[in-house]
Order: C-alpha cells, then sequence, then structure tokens
C-alpha cells in the first residue's frame, strides 16, 4: 500500500449528523500521522483501514476543542489495544497544556504506554519530521491562540498535501503551500472573518500558492447543503478544481 491522506471528518466546530469535526490521517507503510484528533479516532482509523500499531502520533494544530477533545480516547483504546511502541504528540506549548491535562484528567500517563510530547515552536518552515518516507513541515498561520498549518511532502507518493488548519487569510500560509498538489483549506466563514476563511478567501490562497486541487475542510453546514454554490463563490478567485471533502474518503498521494 502507498501514502495517502484520509479525510477523517470534514465539519467545523459544531459537527452535524452527517460530519464529524475535521481530522486528518496521514497513512504511510511505515507509520503515519493523526493531524489533529477529534471523534472516535480509533474506531475512524479502524473504520479506514489504518493500523494503530503502525501510528506514530499526532500533530495537534491548536488547542481548541474540536481539533484535541479525541485525543484520550485515542490514547486509551491505544493501551487497551496492547500497544507499546511509544506514541509521539506534536504540539506547540499551548496545546501540549491542554494535552498534558487531557492526559492527566483520566489518569492516562500512568499506562504502560509510551507518550512522548514532541515541542512545535512557533517558527515559519519548521522541518518537524523527517523520515525516510516523508518529510513534514509546520508554519503558525492566524488564528485564535497559536495555530500550525502543516505540509506533508512524501517520498513514496507523488503529491505533496498541505493543510491550513483554522486561520484567516496570511502570507504564511501562502509560503507554506507554494505548489502543493493537494491544498486542504478551512472554509468556515460565510464572509470575511477576522479568525476564519470564507469560500472567496480560500480561492485567493489557493490560486496564489498555485495549488493544483482545492478541498474545502471545516465548512460550515450550510455550505454541505449548497455545494454547488460553495464551489462557486472560490471559482472567482481560483482556476483549478475545487470539491468539498467528505467523511472517510481518502486521497492517494
Amino acid at each position: 500500500m502507498g501514502q495517502r491522506m484520509v479525510v477523517l471528518g470534514s465539519a467545523c466546530a459544531l459537527s452535524s449528523a452527517n460530519r464529524d469535526n475535521t481530522f486528518l490521517l496521514f497513512d504511510s507503510p511505515g507509520g503515519g500521522l493523526l493531524i489533529d484528533c477529534a471523534g472516535s479516532p480509533f474506531h475512524k482509523l479502524l473504520k479506514v483501514g489504518g493500523d494503530p500499531g503502525k501510528l506514530r502520533g499526532v500533530i495537534l494544530t491548536h488547542a481548541h476543542p474540536d481539533h484535541i477533545y479525541g485525543l484520550p480516547s485515542l490514547i486509551h483504546e491505544l493501551w487497551l489495544w496492547g500497544r507499546e511502541e511509544p506514541f509521539y504528540i506534536y504540539a506547540d506549548v499551548r496545546s501540549q497544556r491542554a494535552a498534558r491535562t487531557l492526559i492527566g484528567l483520566f489518569d492516562l500517563w500512568d499506562k504502560p504506554l509510551p507518550l512522548e510530547l514532541v515541542p512545535i515552536p512557533q517558527e515559519e518552515g519548521f522541518l518537524l519530521l523527517d523520515t525516510e518516507e516523508y518529510t513534514i513541515y509546520t508554519t503558525p498561520v492566524r488564528h485564535l491562540g497559536p495555530t500550525n498549518a502543516v505540509r506533508v511532502i512524501p517520498k513514496i507518493g507523488q503529491r505533496v498535501v498541505t493543510y491550513s488548519s483554522d486561520t484567516r487569510p496570511c502570507a504564511e500560509l501562502v509560503e507554506l503551500a507554494k505548489g502543493t498538489d493537494l491544498l486542504f483549506l478551512e472554509c468556515t466563514a460565510e464572509e470575511p472573518h477576522r479568525v476564519h476563511l470564507a469560500p472567496e478567501q480560500a480561492g485567493e490562497i489557493a490560486q496564489e500558492a498555485g495549488a493544483k486541487e482545492l478541498i474545502l475542510v471545516h465548512y460550515l453546514e450550510s455550505m454541505a447543503q449548497d455545494p454547488e454554490g460553495t464551489i462557486a463563490r472560490v471559482r472567482k478567485f481560483y482556476e483549478g478544481p475545487v470539491r468539498l471533502a467528505q467523511d472517510l474518503e481518502a486521497y492517494e498521494l
């Protein structure tokens, strides 16, 4: 099996009957990563054919509830499943603090599952991981509190992926996303907003970055009810393919 990016959830902070909060699985033969950790992560990992034994860890983009609340459930189920390999939690200082609190609340530090907290500094183009299978960079973006976008460069697959996390328009995101093949952008606002993107702004970012394909995530239920209208708003500024992500769909890299 090659590498793939799987959308485990596509909704904004307010989920719906059909879509869970946004988080992703970067799946790689030697060990992939979750990017954020929303609802029922262990269940969803199994549902999309992921291997809990090969999951290296999780990248927490920021400390808001919809991006982090599934972490103690994941750790608990990995322990029950019998995992013994270290599990890495990559996070900025604020997200580390939230992760420590959640893990401690359920006494999960005491379980025989080695947990390692790895800091993500607020540094543009930070090299987070470089393995035989992939390279991952992070860059701070503009949201409420420290937040990092993520760029995954596969060495097995052919397509580079960038995920914005939650953000308003910013040059840092455009720079990280330059030339990306698959650009996963949040789209949480109907109109320009101080901490989120509207469809037109998502289109502008994708066009400026030269992204080959744009996938909207973390989008409103009103947009899910009118996908053609949402895409039309994006197309005013972006010339490439556009789609609204759906839960549990996979993109081969």
